[in-house]
């Protein structure tokens, strides 16, 4: 074997082994932003992940906890040019993730949960659906697509076209029903059933319609007040560390 050989095949494993390196070191900086994380000391957190990405820019799991440690630190509402700054750096991250995974569920909750706080609803709307798409048996973005259709709609101050709120009541019904059939006990889209009821009520055309959705609102609303208060007795034995048996 020549001398030119040799030397090729020592140097590419001297660069398999310095990509190997690197590649420990950010899972390294990934657990370390993940303890920071769990600490809440998101600052620290952003700056270890930022070097996992730096280490391995295919660490996507790094990108996605990064997007996360943003939006942590973002307080809705306030109008700071740092909040705002962390609100931008938030919805950018999971952006980036999405240019290369289109199909990212946690990227895609993310801009939702991100669109949503910075009152873009009809953009936390989309996501959302996207999110329930391909996320078929978690609850949450069928709860989610459902309070958001409900903001919309009862937003007084600018009201969306009527032919537009009857539609997101109804999406908004179909969702809650959809987190119902996949989670019985979830006492939020219970709740939202019952506000979304009461849209349509005040939508309907006849009295008679009004007053039968009214009644459906009613007992919805009856059954989340139940519901909620024995999920909460749930937690509270789990807590205590009591097993709730099923009758049998």
């Amino acid at each position: 074997m020549s001398k030119k050989l040799l030397t090729f095949g020592f140097v590419a494993l001297l660069a398999l082994g310095s990509v190997s390196c690197a590649k420990l070191q950010a899972r390294d900086q990934l657990i370390k932003g993940q303890q920071a994380f769990k600490n809440a000391k998101y600052e620290s957190a952003v700056d270890h992940f930022k070097q996992a990405m730096e280490l391995d820019p295919n660490l996507t799991m790094a990108e996605l906890y990064l997007g996360t440690a943003y939006s942590q630190q973002f307080i809705p509402g306030a109008q700071s040019p740092e909040n705002q700054k962390m609100a931008q750096l938030a919805v950018q991250t999971f952006e980036n993730i999405l240019t290369r995974e289109p199909s990212n569920v946690s990227a895609i909750a993310g801009l939702a949960f991100m669109y949503q706080n910075t009152f873009q609803f009809q953009k936390a709307h989309e996501f959302y659906l996207k999110q329930a798409q391909l996320d078929t048996q978690n609850p949450v973005p069928f709860y989610a697509v459902a309070s958001v259709n409900w903001i919309m709609v009862s937003n007084k101050a600018e009201p969306p076209p009527l032919e537009e709120q009857i539609k997101l009541v109804d999406e908004g019904i179909t969702y809650a029903d959809k987190a119902l059939a996949l989670n019985q006990d979830y006492d939020e889209a219970m709740s939202y059933k019952n506000l979304l009821l009461r849209e349509k009520a005040r939508l309907a055309e006849t009295e008679d319609q009004k007053a039968l959705l009214t009644k459906q609102a009613d007992d919805w609303f009856t059954k989340a007040l139940d519901t909620r208060k024995k999920n909460q007795e749930k937690k509270v034995k789990a807590a205590q560390g009591i097993t709730v048996e099923s009758p049998k």
